[in-house]
């Protein structure tokens, strides 16, 4: 205890007699590119003060899960109110455009025709009590995946989940499964299709398997939908009561006789409907049993599946129809494989015609497995559960639900932001270092860390057990909870340690996260159903020994002639074009090909799918015709040496380069000519936590819409040890030497506050870099003091960081949403993007300028047809194509694989919504694109060496970039002369 006292004494003597970090020194008032700067005064954005709980935890409050415990004793009155659409409140119509109309055969409905708005109904409820709600719908054509609103009730959401009610579209294959000219077979594209669909609202994070439950006090309520994704009819929605499936009734033996003889196959992959675009058919090859509706191939391609990494969350259905011949009772076994959850089931829930037979049938049991086995529902018995199949057409539908583990994975969310909303409090008091010589009495200053740690590290075994207990063994990947725990009973025994245990407090809330999300989803991948009638047996799965000797050989021999490099058939009259992308990718692109340009295009086109090596087969005489997405300094250092068409000389080219953003062509631009389309364009936005910025009243739209309003920030975001994360270019080091890349990254925080100026990199004829101007000096020194004055991190795990809330404002590419959407589930709603900081003009307005880069397609000149791979390329850089081929990636990698398309029209017709797409634009016509020169790798190296002197050894800014500015324009000096182009 004397220790503790001493200890403190001394760091408040110290804290006393130290200066406080520069926030924003005295320095900042001399930069002149920002204009006013940040100052110790935090009235621009709230008091500075360190909250009691973050954003996050406040939305943490409102969590379904915490709502369902609220009211878990709350009456559940057997009442039903229906509300009809048309009835809605037409003064509470606010930018939605609604109207009653017929949609889809059905009359007088609500159709509400864009995506964006709010619209309101008066309810009178008769009762107090708790309500489920179910909804007739159809969702209306358009770009958005699916249909996505908030609930309000009397002007507030209930709880977070219901600011993000999801209906599904329904999905189908958009042909058959066909095969090209290698006998492979071609993966149908997803698309949607209209139609009324009745469901109740649920919980698609994944942790409870009943509908939503609402609390509503009688009399008159207002309910609202507020949208930026809606474009959907509304017939109506019903308060009602669930009710769980009764228990499974046996037929008798008569009823079993009643049909005999029947078996019925439904190939996975045959699928009528889905609820997800990603569930698409996938590919087996790992053994001989699996059914195919095209037949076993141990070496072609065969779509025989569905589900394979694509059909894990919570909500997604699939739909098989199928006709039945003799009406009777029916079992029904699906050969399935769930081979990613190690010790862990996998839960669906069956429909028989859009009914949930019996409660059996509410969850059925998918065990891990490496191999195909067959599952059957059955009793608590163990007996085959019969269902009554009508004779004509009939569906069954598997609908992914938590099961069991949801509970459990909900309890252990609330626990890990718990855990975590303590690790920020504690963050605030010791900052992101702790002075190792002082324990900070973290127990004094927090009173209930320690006895809820204790509470924290029992629950945590609890949930281990259970979760062992499901899983039926121990030494599960559940040890994650045990290795939390331990930690937290270290801060328990000696609370002086807290501060040294930061880093392994966020290491373990991390892990037990990724730990919630892995094991809240529900995998699984259908090769085949079949129905039978009680005297017919399932075919068995066993494999035996011979026929999988016989399989594996047969591909070990085909593997020395099938040539996986050529995506379709060798046809010496075709044009040979390369491509260097995923094999997914180049799949859905050579789908495309095939069914949209070859089969009425003069020259047809061979897709040849290569890993690097371009460069080197163009001047050895072996390399394509033309290629798709060549990025980085390639198509320039290709054009400088004469391998390449320029794109100018073609007619309709000035139209043609209205497809894509004004200075998008600049990247493929050389010594007055055009040597490439831009086909992907990834460009800058600025990502925020919306709830955690709210807690300082940080408005993101006004005060981060410029760099003198971002600066103006900082003191109160880094004195609750809040950071910004910009972007600085990536070093990678091969050999022992690290390297820089070529090109200049998008979203280089140097190339925007140049660009904003209205200052480019290079002078006009590009001979020499314009970096000995005032405006580069000031846009330099600026870079750099986010460094040193305002010490910003120069490397960071931006999704980590961005994830945890360490880091609320980051500028990423646009793609950092993808990754968001998917893997941070826990923050949906908690976040949102808007264009980068610009600087303030003169005449008032506000540049913000900001380079890209990107990915583009490009001809040879030994192309012998060179109209015709003008043609192509064309083809494929237009709306529709670069539509359909996004659309196809994402059905193939769902929103992860978002297509970042350079085409203007196009971008605004994939997946997102008018808001966002809004925002994107406003981005991509503000950027300023850098032109890529021959010597354009001197230019990114030594613009990073300078700002590593500044940063790292604190030399003078303006000297060091005069200084390395020199061997800059020496180097390009030199690479014109050995180009011939040099011209004193």
């Amino acid at each position: 205890m004397f220790r503790r006292v001493i200890a403190s004494a001394l760091a408040l003597a110290l804290c006393a007699s130290a200066s406080v970090p520069a926030f924003a020194d005295s320095e900042a008032a001399d930069d002149s590119t920002l204009g006013t700067q940040a100052t110790a005064d935090d009235s621009a954005t709230g008091d500075g003060s360190s909250a009691a709980t973050t954003g996050t935890d406040s939305i943490r409050q409102t969590s379904y899960t915490n709502y369902v415990k609220k009211y878990a004793d709350a009456a559940r009155p057997d009442q039903t109110v229906e509300v009809l659409g048309k009835d809605y409140d037409p003064a509470s119509v606010t930018d939605a455009q609604i109207t009653v109309t017929t949609v889809d055969g059905e009359n007088d409905v609500m159709q509400w025709a864009n995506q964006e708005g709010s619209v309101s109904w008066t309810v009178n409820i008769p009762e107090t009590g708790v309500y489920n709600i179910k909804m007739i719908y159809e969702a209306l054509e358009s770009n958005t995946n699916d249909v996505e609103f908030s609930l309000l009730i009397d002007g507030e959401s209930p709880y977070a989940t219901a600011s993000r009610i999801t209906l599904s579209k329904r999905w189908i294959n958009e042909s058959e499964i066909k095969q090209d000219s290698r006998q492979n077979d071609i993966r149908p594209g997803q698309v949607s299709t209209p139609c009324w669909q009745e469901t109740p609202l649920e919980d698609i994070d994944g942790l409870f398997n009943e509908p939503l439950e609402f609390y509503m006090e009688a009399g008159e309520h207002t309910i609202t939908f507020e949208s930026e994704k809606a474009e959907f009819a509304v017939k109506s929605f019903t308060f009602y009561q669930y009710e769980a499936p009764a228990a499974y009734t046996a037929p008798s033996d008569s009823d079993l006789t009643q049909a005999q003889g029947q078996k019925i196959t439904l190939e996975g992959e045959t699928a009528a409907y889905k609820s997800s675009r990603t569930l698409y058919p996938t590919s087996d090859k790992s053994s001989y049993l699996t059914s195919s509706a095209n037949g076993s191939s141990p070496t072609k391609t065969r779509y025989n599946t569905i589900g394979s990494g694509s059909w894990s969350q919570s909500t997604q259905t699939v739909t098989w129809e199928f006709n039945v011949d003799k009406a009777g009772y029916y079992k029904i076994g699906i050969r399935g494989r769930q081979d990613q959850m190690r010790g862990m089931y996998s839960n669906r829930r069956l429909y028989v015609n859009g009914e949930v037979p019996c409660l059996e049938a509410n969850q059925i049991k998918f065990y891990y497995d490496t191999d195909w086995s067959i599952t059957t529902p059955k009793s608590e018995n163990g007996d085959d559960l019969y269902f009554y199949l009508q004779a004509g057409t009939n569906t069954i539908s598997l609908e992914a639900v938590p099961g069991e583990i949801g509970e459990i994975m909900g309890n252990l969310d609330e626990l890990v932001y718990n855990i975590n909303s303590y690790y920020r409090q504690i963050r605030q008091i010791t900052g992101p270092d702790p002075d190792e010589y002082n324990n900070y009495m973290i127990d004094t200053a927090i009173p209930s860390i320690v006895p809820d740690f204790k509470e924290y590290a029992q629950t945590l075994r609890d949930k281990k057990a259970e979760i062992e207990k499901l899983s039926g063994s121990g030494g599960t990947e559940a040890e994650t909870l045990e290795k939390m725990a331990i930690v937290l009973d270290k801060c328990i025994k000696k609370p002086d340690l807290i501060p040294e245990m930061m880093s392994q407090i966020k290491d373990n809330i991390t892990s037990v996260s990724s730990f919630v999300n892995q094991y809240r989803e529900q995998p699984l991948e259908v090769d085949m159903i079949e129905v039978a009638t009680s005297d017919q047996d399932f075919t068995s799965c066993d494999k035996s020994f011979f026929g999988s000797l016989g399989f594996g050989f047969k591909g070990f021999i085909g593997s020395f002639f099938e040539d996986y490099n050529a995506l379709s058939e060798e046809d010496e009259s075709a044009m040979e074009c390369w491509v260097m992308l995923g094999r997914d990718n180049a799949e859905a692109l050579q789908q495309l090909i095939s069914s949209e340009y070859n089969p009425t295009a003069k020259t047809k086109i061979n897709l040849k799918l290569v890993q690097g090596g371009i460069v080197e087969a163009t001047f050895a005489g072996k390399g394509p015709d033309l290629a798709l997405f060549m990025g980085g300094d390639f198509p320039i250092q290709l054009a400088a040496r004469g391998v390449l068409t320029d794109l100018t000389t073609f007619s309709d080219f000035d139209e043609v380069k209205t497809r894509f953003a004004d200075d998008a062509t600049v990247l493929y631009q050389y010594n007055g000519g055009t040597y490439g389309l831009p086909c992907d364009q990834s460009f800058p936005m600025l990502f925020y936590r919306s709830d955690i910025l709210s807690e300082y009243d940080i408005d993101p739209a006004t005060d981060l819409n410029t760099w003198d309003g971002l600066l103006n920030c900082l003191p109160t975001l880094q004195r609750n040890y809040l950071e910004v994360g910009l972007i600085l270019p990536v070093m990678t080091s091969t050999g022992g030497t690290t390297q820089v890349s070529a090109i200049t990254e998008p979203g280089n925080t140097f190339a925007m506050l140049l660009l904003q100026q209205g200052l480019n990199y290079y002078n006009d004829e590009q001979t020499k870099t314009t970096f000995d101007t005032q405006e580069a000096v000031n846009a330099f020194d600026t870079w750099t003091k986010f460094y040193t004055t305002y010490s910003f991190q120069q490397t960071y795990d931006a999704f980590t960081r961005f994830r945890t809330g360490d880091m609320p404002v980051v500028i990423q590419n646009y793609t950092f949403y993808n990754q968001l959407s998917v893997a941070a589930p826990e923050i949906k709603g908690c976040w949102g993007f808007q264009p980068v900081p610009g600087t303030v003009q003169e005449d008032g307005t506000i540049n913000h300028a900001a380079n890209s880069n990107g990915s583009g397609a490009i001809i040879f000149t030994k192309a012998a047809d060179q109209e015709g791979a003008w043609d192509f390329i064309k083809w494929f850089t237009s709306t529709d194509a670069q539509v359909k081929y996004g659309n196809n990636i994402e059905s193939i990698l769902g929103t992860m694989g978002r297509y970042a398309t350079a085409n203007e029209e196009a971008l605004q017709q994939l997946s997102w919504t008018t808001s966002e797409v809004n925002l994107l634009l406003d981005q991509l016509n503000s950027q300023v694109e850098i032109p890529i020169i021959p010597a354009s790798y001197g230019v990114t190296r030594n613009v990073m060496n300078a700002f590593r002197a500044v940063v790292n050894d604190y030399d003078n800014a303006r000297d060091t970039l005069f200084w390395y500015n020199k061997d800059i324009n020496d180097e390009i000096t030199r690479k014109l002369e050995d180009l011939g182009l040099y011209d004193n």
